[in-house]
């Protein structure tokens, strides 16, 4: 789902011809800062106002031969989703991950499991400062040598 809209881009755009900081037009429509720089840049360079294609691929469904395989590797072998993918690839009947779960919760040999769909949190290891993130150490072989840092 995306956060910006035509409108949205043509209030960042007026916006930023108004001298508004980067970083407050960011914080107004939730994007990144560069996000927003992108949008500007893009906007100076054609003069035209930046929108959204619609255009994107259009979706393919699974054949009724792959219908098939899939039926009969389901009541040879009883395997969960994960394992029917690889045992119809060793068959040589590739089919994609996501289209064989949607096909078998179809069919109901398949149970959502609501506890597994829920988004992941974002975890990235960021500092403030840069060698905040730096361990070391400290060695020194004899009193007449100097320290070593590691």
């Amino acid at each position: 789902m995306t956060k910006l809209t035509n409108t949205k881009m043509k209030w960042i755009i007026r916006k930023s011809k108004k001298r508004m900081p980067n970083e407050d037009i960011a914080e107004a429509m939730n994007v990144s800062k560069r996000r927003v720089q992108q949008i500007i840049k893009r906007y100076k360079l054609t003069n035209i106002m930046p929108a959204l294609t619609k255009s994107r691929r259009p979706k393919t469904q699974i054949t009724d031969e792959q219908k098939n395989a899939i039926n009969i590797a389901f009541e040879d072998t009883k395997l969960s989703q994960r394992l029917l993918y690889y045992e119809l690839k060793n068959r040589g009947i590739p089919v994609p991950k996501n289209k064989l779960y949607s096909y078998m919760k179809e069919r109901g040999w398949v149970i959502p499991n609501p506890k597994l769909q829920k988004q992941r949190k974002r975890c990235r290891y960021e500092r403030h400062h840069s060698g905040s993130l730096i361990h070391a150490d400290c060695h020194r072989t004899s009193e007449d040598h100097p320290y070593c840092i590691l």
